[in-house]
């Protein structure tokens, strides 16, 4: 059946259900939109189809008595009608339109079949536009619709949608998918959302009376989506759109590391100025820190560093000898109890620890719940919280008054998300608000074995499943995905298969031994020297993602000797905007933790051995051993699909059969590898002894045609 977008048409009416009934015949390969903003007058419905056109819909409820030819004198309701022919006649407005001419249809919705053939004649002679009665529409209706969908070009389609549906355009610095065009002109650098992603991000804008009334307080959607469906893309198009419609009503978007928001910052800054003032993106730390203060009135401290609590750790834990745990899983347990908004000693012997990563026995438990009343009470007694405490603390508070309060927020990353945060957003919303969660699954790996269910939110019934990626190709993907699937325990519900069909094919993602971490990074800065130093890709074409093997001061000081400490943008470092403003092209680094959501066309990952390394850790039973390293798996296949167009993986170790078989592998005999594969095509494997100087597009073997699908331009931010 057909797409609506958004998928309510019009307010609730017997109308506005028999057009979508008779619309729904359609197959599943034509789109129905109702435009959002009407500062001019525009049809009621577009119906769009890949490859047969466009049809333009316009309803009127002009009566046959004000058309009748019979009578004496003109009335008010056919010069409405005939205004609304003329307006339609020449629409749309735009120059050269006329040379590529929309299909135009308007139903004359009470009016009867005899009743519309008796006046269609004329009308049709003096404006060209075909009239249909709603008896006829709701018999005919698709196969006509069919047969009047006009077919236009490229350029037509892209001024139709950045006119009449601005809210899908997506600037070229938000979308890796320019890489994968051959024609770099002005003409083709304009980028949409594709139409399931335009659907999600338009879901509920007007929630139906019965669903707010449903949800009692708030309604609720999630989106889950394969690495590079476009979530991040489609929550700002939706928090955009909604802080324009509602200029009096407060939306906010929360995303869990600091990295992405400034790097959406640091884009949207450049595309579109200012944000509009109903507008605040937000990490939820700075969010929640901020709300905290407001309920308790003066300043939050928290301790400097992890090791701070975790040596507070060791000075208690020798009162339980029978915690065998290292300091820094006792620290992440405490961690999960305030998260958890674990109220006693009861509720913590029953909670369910599922993907922990290492077992408690009873006698445990116990000694781990008097572990954490200790060293709460003692970071109390010196003002200080434990950063999990903060959220609990919001939560446990018995005045909310205090608390901003939202309309709408939208949470980016949600599976990263823990219980006591998502309690303390919805004791931050106002009845009859919405909430709309953004989400992949397959990177779930800091919140292990959550549901939505545990985490207090009824999804059932409310979720949409976005398995076709923009970002990357199918190559990365694939490699990602099958290494992800290896490792990937639990319910099948929780794994995202992506649909690969109709992907730029791409080619395998790039492996580079060295001898050492400090080889890999003299390797890492001679390639991004014959990348981004010779011109052949922008700065901002490149993120550079870094694991605990590498020295990070060391690669951050290199590559700012290389390229200039203004142009590399260490986005731990500097957590709220780039170091020279936002007006500028940046290389990009990234530790691994914080990566997730940040993409580029070309990324390199670097220091990440432990990902391939078995956890070794005392008294680990299978169970947890295999969460281990689903954990490692879960975080492998987020680094990888951050990259649109190349993958360029750096190990000084060697990688697991299972691993390395998904890479393409450049090693120290990659001249000899070519030698025997004189001849044939290249695809993309490059000499080891040289930069890969072609990898961002000088080469044609490293570009790839227009993405197939009717619309221009795809992408996510």
């Amino acid at each position: 059946m057909a797409t609506f977008i958004p998928e309510r048409v019009g307010a609730s009416s017997a109308r506005s259900i028999h057009i979508k009934r008779t619309l729904n015949a359609l197959d599943d390969e034509h789109v129905v939109r109702t435009p959002i903003r009407r500062g001019e007058w525009l049809p009621d419905f577009f119906v769009q189809h890949r490859e047969n056109g466009w049809l333009a819909i316009a309803v009127a409820d002009t009566p046959f008595s004000a058309l009748a030819g019979d009578q004496l004198f003109g009335n008010e309701e056919r010069a409405a009608f005939e205004k609304l022919l003329a307006d339609f006649q020449t629409f749309p407005a735009i120059p050269d339109a006329g040379r590529e001419p929309l299909g135009k249809l308007i139903l004359l919705w009470k009016c009867k079949a005899d009743e519309v053939r008796t006046v269609a004649g004329q009308y049709l002679a003096r404006f060209g536009i075909r009239l249909l009665s709603r008896d006829q529409f709701q018999e005919l209706g698709a196969k006509l619709v069919s047969r009047l969908l006009a077919p236009i070009g490229a350029d037509m389609e892209q001024i139709i949608l950045s006119r009449y549906f601005p809210e899908t355009e997506i600037h070229a610095a938000c979308t890796t998918r320019r890489h994968f065009f051959r024609d770099n002109s002005a003409r083709l650098q304009r980028f949409f959302l594709d139409h399931q992603q335009e659907w999600a991000a338009k879901l509920d804008l007007e929630p139906p009376p019965e669903q707010a009334e449903a949800a009692k307080d708030f309604s609720l959607r999630l989106v889950n989506g394969v690495a590079g469906s476009g979530k991040t893309l489609i929550a700002l198009s939706r928090a955009l759109l909604l802080a324009e419609l509602y200029p009096d009503q407060r939306i906010l978007v929360l995303i869990h590391n600091a990295p992405i928001v400034a790097d959406i910052k640091a884009k949207l800054a450049r595309t579109r100025g200012a944000l509009p003032a109903n507008l605040e993106i937000n990490t939820f730390s700075a969010w929640a820190h901020r709300q905290w203060r407001n309920i308790h009135r003066r300043l939050l401290k928290l301790p400097g560093t992890a090791r701070e609590v975790e040596e507070l750790i060791a000075h208690y834990r020798s009162r339980w000898p029978e915690l065998g745990q290292t300091e820094s899983q006792l620290r992440e347990e405490l961690d999960f109890i305030n998260e958890s908004l674990i109220a006693d000693a009861e509720q913590y012997a029953a909670a369910n620890r599922a993907g922990r990563g290492f077992a408690l026995r009873p006698k445990e438990r116990t000694a781990v719940w008097a572990l954490f009343q200790a060293v709460t009470a003692a970071l109390n007694k010196r003002g200080l919280r434990l950063w999990s405490a903060v959220p609990r603390e919001i939560c446990l508070a018995t005045d909310h008054e205090r608390l901003e309060q939202y309309d709408h927020v939208l949470i980016d990353e949600a599976q990263f998300f823990a219980p006591s945060w998502f309690q303390a957003v919805r004791l931050a919303m106002r009845e009859q608000s919405s909430l709309f969660l953004c989400a992949d699954p397959n990177q779930g790996f800091m919140k292990n074995r959550l549901s939505w269910k545990r985490v207090g939110l009824d999804v059932s019934g409310r979720t949409k499943k976005l398995r076709r990626s923009y970002r990357t190709t199918q190559a990365i993907l694939a490699a990602a995905t099958r290494i992800l699937a290896r490792h990937a325990q639990g319910d099948p519900e929780d794994f995202l298969v992506p649909d690969l069909s109709g992907m730029e094919p791409g080619t395998p993602p790039m492996l580079i031994h060295t001898d050492s971490p400090q080889d890999s990074i003299d390797r890492l800065v001679n390639e991004l020297s014959a990348t981004i130093g010779e011109g052949i890709v922008a700065p901002g074409d490149v993120l550079v993602i870094y694991g605990e093997k590498v020295q990070k001061t060391l690669l951050y000081d290199r590559l700012c000797k290389r390229f200039g400490k203004d142009s590399v943008w260490w986005l731990n470092k500097d957590r709220k905007e780039p170091p020279a403003g936002c007006g500028r092209d940046y290389l990009r680094l990234a530790n691994l933790e914080t990566a997730t959501g940040l993409e580029a066309g070309i990324v390199f990952l670097i220091g990440v051995e432990n990902l391939f390394a078995d956890a070794e850790i005392p008294d680990q039973d299978d169970d947890e051993r295999m969460a281990a390293r689903e954990e490692q798996a879960r975080k492998l296949y987020m680094a990888m699909t951050r990259a649109g167009l190349h993958l360029i993986l750096l190990s000084s170790q060697g990688l697991p059969a299972g691993i390395e078989e998904a890479f393409q592998i450049l090693g120290a005999d990659a001249m000899q590898v070519q030698s025997r594969a004189q001849g044939e095509e290249r695809r993309g494997a490059i000499m080891a002894d040289r930069p890969l100087k072609n990898i961002g597009g000088g080469n044609a073997a490293y570009e790839f045609a227009a993405f197939e699908g009717g619309v221009i331009g795809r992408g996510n931010c």
